[in-house]
């Protein structure tokens, strides 16, 4: 059960139920709450079903979303673990793209080179330092060190491939947080 109103009941949000609702208003409007990205399939089944059921949508059969590989997914069942440092292989079928992008030779930092943070920003929509650094690569959680030091090249890339400000000081005020006091 989501919880609307934790002041009322005192319940912190960390102890609410993980469980999704989905409304649906006489007017059409669909508002979905809580969940977890890990269960997104079945979230969206549930708002398809009753989208359909309120007549918003022709509903075109059994849901095939169980099926239906993700972008990037090889098919092949390749298994890397999350122990393995990041590198093309992480990008399934699109690993072909990554490494055609300018600076596929160029590492910033282990498991980040400039094709990735490119990749991250033109297809996976990547805006900021942050956005490439703790959001799509993890560095900043993995080695906040090695995350402040790439900061000014991310910052390039990403002037380079938009008109986005790049937000380089705020990432570098962030990533001193997760520094080690010996750093």
């Amino acid at each position: 059960m989501v919880n609307h109103n934790p002041a009322e009941t005192g319940r912190e949000t960390k102890s609410i139920s993980r469980e999704h609702t989905v409304i649906v208003r006489p007017e059409g409007l669909v508002t979905v709450t809580g969940g977890k990205w890990t269960t997104y399939r079945s979230m969206a089944e549930d708002v398809l079903d009753r989208c359909g059921n309120a007549g918003l949508i022709a509903l075109g059969g059994p849901c095939v979303s169980a099926k239906t590989q993700l972008g990037g997914a090889t098919g092949g069942g390749q298994r890397y673990t999350l122990a393995e440092q990041a590198g093309p292989h992480s990008y399934g079928s699109e690993a072909n793209v990554v490494e055609a992008l300018p600076g596929a030779d160029r590492v910033i930092a282990p498991g980040l080179t400039e094709a990735m943070a490119r990749f991250a920003v033109r297809y996976e929509f990547a805006r900021n330092v942050e956005d490439v650094l703790a959001r799509r690569s993890r560095l900043l959680f993995l080695d906040a060190k090695a995350a402040m030091e790439s900061a000014d090249a991310i910052a390039e890339i990403i002037e380079s491939e938009t008109e986005a400000p790049s937000r380089k000081a705020e990432f570098k005020a962030l990533a001193k947080k997760y520094l080690h006091p010996s750093h």
